[in-house]
């Protein structure tokens, strides 16, 4: 009975240190960096010009520790509201889209922005508007670190909600409030 009972205790043992490694292997860094980023007036609405620190925000905004590998970026984020480096806000209506972020340092606000939108230049016939330019801010996002990414075509395609962060001990990912605006209708010139 008491060998018996020394296999079995070598063997849970074996299998609680097997269980603890495999889960403090499963909990990553991630790095998140914020920029900015406005459409240029080229006929390629994808390429404009970053801003890599707004606000004089630093490169590397805030670090979440503990992250779970098989979480997607918006459990991250939420995580890192969890530990007090931002506040959030999403979509009531679409949950998977970020709509505001405040990044706090010492618990205090150090940058902020929430996603807007307004039609700029409006053209009337009476009091109906038929045309105007949009002028909007949303956030995007990307993995990586690269700040200083011209053209937006290589973003995602994928929400923050619907996406798997990497299973790596350390990842990167940017956050950026992009500014776009587009014509339409009879601001578009032309037969409409």
């Amino acid at each position: 009975m008491s060998k018996k009972f020394k296999r079995l205790s070598a063997v849970i043992l074996a299998v609680v240190m097997m269980l603890g490694s495999t889960v403090m292997a499963s909990a990553a860094t991630m790095n998140v960096y914020i920029r900015e980023w406005t459409q240029g007036n080229t006929s390629n609405t994808y390429l404009g010009t970053p801003n890599p620190t707004p606000d004089g925000l630093s490169n590397l905004a805030f670090t979440v520790t503990g992250v779970k590998s098989n979480g997607t970026y918006k459990d991250a984020l939420k995580l890192a509201q969890s530990q007090g480096k931002v506040t959030l806000g999403w979509d009531e209506d679409h949950p998977e889209y970020l709509t505001s972020l405040a990044v706090k340092k010492d618990g205090n606000v150090i940058y902020s922005k929430t996603n807007n939108g307004e039609n700029k230049d409006p053209i009337y016939d009476g009091t109906t508007m038929t045309g105007a330019t949009w002028v909007g801010s949303s956030w995007m996002w990307y993995p990586g670190n690269d700040l200083k990414l011209a053209d937006t075509s290589s973003y995602p395609q994928t929400t923050l909600a619907g996406t798997k962060v990497p299973s790596t001990d350390e990842f990167s990912l940017v956050l950026s409030y992009d500014t776009t605006h587009f014509k339409w209708g009879t601001a578009l010139g032309g037969n409409n």
